[in-house]
């Protein structure tokens, strides 16, 4: 998958229209304008530049609605709606990772955790939440836990506004989007994005105003506010967690092979074997795109130094087979 959603065909209001622009079902002077259309849109679905929706003419955007995507300064507002964050937040490509995120994707794993695990007491954390709103709903199905922390390397974004421009900056200071009035481009995505932006983006350093921008959904904003057992934390699935280790751990969508190598991805388990003390668990899920199957997961605890099989949905996480490895071990 990438940020852009390519995929090799669309189907336009109906009629047949190939993206690689080699066949129309319409002919004449209408079918001619929707062929070179879909052809230019086959050659812009493979740049990260997007037109930002309701900014061109709607003709346009039925056309080729895979070249729009929602203009992200929702992100800046105060209380945003959670349909509107959400899909500002499916556009963000930061470190190696997509802020994917959406409702009632983990109910599921959720219910392997509720049913076998005792939480009364018990502290979670949950790593890579994105914008937190699966992490509200769990919360609301928890008995009287101790503490919850949502927790992701990118709670933060800065972002940087001109009169004509949005620029946001990840904690690296690399800037992974720019807003304009009509466009949207993802500048650490190719080289030739970041040169053309490149002075703008300079500019709006010396002269914009600049605000840091909360990642966090409504919903979880409000959890944060009302609940002093819920709190935020910046963290690295790569490194061991510092403080008093959790009850569970719970990791979704993050440790994909989409986005990291089996090296490193067993890197990142040894961490969260080592963040455990014995008898912790860790709730394991991803949400892939494959017809027929909407969730995989795991629950796993920590036994003897190592991770052991509690329960599975009917399919397995996709990098099961490295938390069942041998070599994945602590003292």
């Amino acid at each position: 998958m990438s940020l852009l959603g390519v995929t090799g065909t669309t189907s336009l209001t109906g009629r047949q229209v190939w993206c690689r622009g080699t066949r129309s079902s319409e002919t004449g002077p209408r079918g001619g304008l929707r062929a070179a259309v879909a052809a230019l849109a086959s050659i812009l679905m493979r740049a990260p530049v997007r037109g930002i929706r309701g900014r061109w003419p709607r003709s346009l955007e039925r056309l080729a609605p895979r070249l729009f995507r929602v203009d992200p300064r929702v992100l800046l507002d105060e209380e945003p709606s959670a349909e509107d964050f959400r899909a500002a937040m499916s556009i963000l490509h930061v470190g190696a990772t997509i802020k994917i995120t959406g409702a009632n994707r983990h109910a599921a794993a959720d219910a392997l955790l509720l049913e076998h695990v005792d939480l009364a007491g018990a502290s979670l954390v949950d790593i890579g939440a994105s914008d937190g709103s699966t992490s509200v709903e769990l919360v609301a199905k928890l008995p009287d836990f101790r503490s919850y922390v949502i927790a992701d390397l990118y709670l933060h974004l800065d972002a940087v506004q001109t009169r004509r421009h949005v620029f946001f900056h990840d904690a690296e200071g690399t800037c992974v989007l720019v807003a304009g009035r009509r466009l949207l481009a993802w500048p650490s995505l190719a080289r030739w994005v970041r040169v053309l932006w490149t002075p703008l983006i300079a500019a709006a350093r010396r002269r914009g105003t600049r605000r840091t921008v909360l990642l966090l959904g409504p919903d979880a904003r409000r959890l944060l506010r009302e609940d002093p057992r819920v709190a935020t934390r910046v963290h690295d699935v790569f490194q061991p967690w510092e403080g008093p280790s959790p009850d569970v751990i719970k990791v979704a969508n993050l440790l994909r092979r989409l986005y990291f190598g089996d090296e490193d991805i067993q890197r990142a388990l040894g961490a969260l074997l080592e963040s455990l003390d014995e008898g912790g668990h860790l709730l394991l899920l991803d949400n892939p795109r494959i017809a027929g199957i909407d969730l995989r997961a795991g629950l796993y605890r920590r036994v003897g130094g190592r991770f052991t099989v509690v329960a599975e949905t009917e399919h397995a996480p996709e990098i099961a087979d490295l938390v069942r490895s041998e070599q994945l071990s602590v003292a």
